[in-house]
C-alpha cells in the first residue's frame, strides 16, 4: 500500500504545478497562462532535457549490504535528451541517454501520436507503449469497445485537442500563491536571452490542497467538460465514417449519434475523474517536508523557452534504506514553430509491446539480452521483479464472507490462496477454461506453463506431472490453489507469521 500510494504522488505532484501555474493571472506583468496556452499550441521545435534521481539514504551507516548495493547502483541516476525534435503535434523524435553508476546504456525515442516508441540497447526490437492501453476502471472498458479504426486515431485525436484540454484546465484552476517574478539572462541552445523568471514553491500540503481543488472544480463543471469531449468528438468524426459494415456495424451507427456518444464518452471519463479524486482522498497526505520547486522562463514572445523543476519526497517506511529522493528536471526550447523533421523509428521489422498489465515488464525482461546493461539495470540494479505480497488468513473454508479472496486452511490443513491474484502479482499470466475447468498460468519471466485442474492433486508443470499438497478448489467463485505450491513454481518463498496469521510470498 505505501508503495502505491508513492507512485500516486510521484506522478501527481509534477503534473500539478502545471495546474498551478496555468491558473494564475498576470503576475507582475506576465502573463503566465497565456505561456501556457502559447506552449499548448505550439506546432514544432527543438529541446533537449535531463531528469535525475537523487536518494537520500535512511541512517547510511546502518543501511544493509543489500540496501547499500541498491542505494550505490541508483544513485544520481540520470535520462539525458537531446535532440528532441517536435515536427508536429503527433510527432517527435529524440536521442537519449540512461547514466548510472555502471555505465551509460544510449537510446532512440519516437513519440507518433501517443505511442511512446524507445529503441535502446539490450533490446531485440523497439519497444511500444500506448498509454491509452494503461487506463483502468470504466474507462478502459469504455476504451475496449471501440472498433480499431478509431482507437488507432484516438491518440491523433487527443493531441489536436490538446490547446483545448489546456483551456479547460486554465478554466478550472485556482490561483495558487508563492509566485515571484524577476528579469533573468538565460542561456538557450548556447544563445543568451533576456527572460523573465516565474518562481514557484509548493509544499506537500499545499500540493494536496491545489490538486483536490482542481479535481473538484473540474468535476463540477459539466459543461466544459462536456464541450471538451464535443471537439473531440469532432476531430474523430471523419474516422467514423469511414468505418466499413460488417462486426462493428451496430456500435459505429450508435457512435454516429454525437449526443449519444458525448453522454457515454462524459459519464465514463468523469467516473475515471470520481476514482481519481477518492484515490486522493484516501493517499496518505503529503509532508510538509515534501517541496516542489519551479523556475519557468518566458520570452517576449510569450514562449516557455527553459524551465528547472525539483521535486523532493519524503519516504515513509521504505524497505530499501530511502528515506527520500530528490528529482530534478531541467528544459530548452528553440526553433519554436519553425520547420524541424523527426527522425522516425524504423518498426517494420516488429515491436515489444510494453502493456499496463502485472505480467507486462516479466514478459518484456524475457525478451531482453540477458548480457546487457538494459537487463542488468532492470533486474539486478532496479530490481523490478521483487514482489513482496501479504495477505492476511481468513476463516476456513464455508466460514468467511462470500465475497473475501483472503488465503484459508482447508479440510487437509493446507493454505490456500486465489490463484489469480498471487500468479498475476508475481508477474504471470493466467487463463480460465471453462469446459476443461482448467487454470493455466504462465510465468511472463521464465516461460514456465502450469496447467491446475479443479478438485485434482495432480497438476502440469512445463508438461510433466507434479503433485500437489491438495487439489485447486473453487472457493467464493474463485480458484485456490495451495500457497507453497504455486509461490515455488513462480519462483517465490512463503513465510507464516503465526501471531499476526499473515501469509508473506517474496519474489526476487
Amino acid at each position: 500500500m505505501q508503495k502505491r500510494r508513492l507512485t500516486w504522488w510521484i506522478s501527481t505532484a509534477l503534473i500539478v504545478l502545471l495546474f498551478a501555474l496555468t491558473g494564475c493571472q498576470a503576475v507582475q506583468g506576465l502573463d503566465i497562462a497565456q505561456a501556457f496556452q502559447n506552449h499548448a499550441n505550439i506546432t514544432s521545435s527543438v529541446s533537449k532535457g535531463t531528469l535525475q534521481l537523487e536518494l537520500i539514504p535512511d541512517h547510511a551507516d546502518a543501511l544493509t549490504p543489500e540496501n547499500k548495493t541498491f542505494m550505490d547502483s541508483l544513485q544520481n541516476t540520470k535520462i539525458e535528451i537531446t535532440n528532441a525534435n517536435m515536427q508536429d503535434a503527433q510527432h517527435l523524435s529524440a536521442d537519449g541517454s540512461l547514466t548510472y553508476s555502471k555505465g551509460s546504456i544510449p537510446f532512440k525515442l519516437n513519440i507518433d501520436g501517443t505511442k511512446v516508441i524507445i529503441k535502446i540497447d539490450g533490446a531485440p526490437k523497439p519497444i511500444v507503449f500506448d498509454p491509452l492501453t494503461a487506463t483502468e476502471g470504466r474507462l478502459a472498458g469504455a476504451l475496449s469497445l471501440l472498433p480499431q479504426g478509431i482507437k488507432n486515431e484516438l491518440g491523433h485525436a487527443i493531441n489536436s485537442i490538446e490547446p483545448a484540454l489546456v483551456k479547460f484546465i486554465l478554466n478550472n484552476a485556482p490561483n495558487p500563491k508563492n509566485i515571484t517574478v524577476t528579469s533573468a539572462s538565460e542561456p538557450v541552445n548556447g544563445e543568451t536571452l533576456a527572460l523573465q523568471k516565474a518562481h514557484v514553491e509548493l509544499n506537500g500540503t499545499e500540493l494536496t490542497d491545489l490538486l483536490k481543488t482542481v479535481l473538484g472544480n473540474i468535476l463540477a463543471d459539466e459543461e466544459g467538460l462536456k464541450e471538451l469531449i464535443s471537439q473531440l468528438y469532432d476531430a474523430l468524426l471523419p474516422i467514423i465514417n469511414e468505418q466499413s459494415t460488417g462486426e462493428s456495424s451496430t456500435l459505429t451507427s450508435l457512435l454516429k449519434n454525437k449526443s449519444l456518444a458525448v453522454g457515454f464518452v462524459y459519464s465514463s471519463v468523469r467516473q475515471a475523474l470520481e476514482e481519481a479524486a477518492a484515490g486522493l482522498d484516501k493517499a496518505a497526505p503529503l509532508s510538509n517536508k515534501a517541496t516542489l520547486k519551479a523556475d519557468f522562463f518566458i520570452d517576449a514572445d510569450k514562449q516557455l523557452r527553459k524551465q528547472n523543476l525539483e521535486l523532493y519526497m519524503p519516504v515513509a517506511k521504505s524497505d530499501n534504506g530511502v528515506s527520500a529522493f530528490k528529482l530534478t528536471l531541467t528544459s530548452e526550447t528553440w526553433n519554436i514553430n519553425k520547420p524541424v523533421k523527426a527522425d522516425m523509428i524504423d518498426v517494420s521489422g516488429g515491436t515489444l509491446n510494453f502493456g499496463a498489465g502485472p505480467s507486462s515488464l516479466y514478459s518484456l525482461l524475457s525478451q531482453l539480452d540477458k548480457q546487457s546493461k538494459l537487463y542488468k539495470f532492470l533486474k539486478e540494479d532496479l530490481r523490478v521483479t521483487k514482489k513482496k505480497i501479504q495477505l492476511q488468513l481468513g476463516e476456513a473454508a464455508g466460514n468467511d464472507d462470500p465475497d473475501s479472496l483472503n488465503p484459508f486452511i482447508n479440510a487437509d490443513g493446507v493454505t490456500m490462496v486465489p490463484v489469480r491474484f498471487v500468479s498475476e502479482q508475481l508477474g504471470a499470466e493466467v487463463k480460465w477454461n471453462g469446459e476443461l475447468k482448467q487454470v493455466t498460468i504462465k510465468d511472463a519471466l521464465t516461460g514456465t506453463v502450469i496447467i491446475l485442474t479443479l478438485d485434482d492433486k495432480t497438476a502440469s508443470v512445463n508438461g510433466s506431472a507434479s503433485q500437489l499438497e491438495s487439489a485447486a478448489a473453487l472457493h467464493n467463485s474463485s480458484t485456490f490453489v495451495p500457497v507453497r505450491f504455486i509461490a515455488e513454481k513462480l519462483g517465490s518463498k512463503v513465510a507464516f507469521d503465526n501471531a499476526t496469521r499473515v501469509v508473506t510470498i517474496k519474489r526476487d
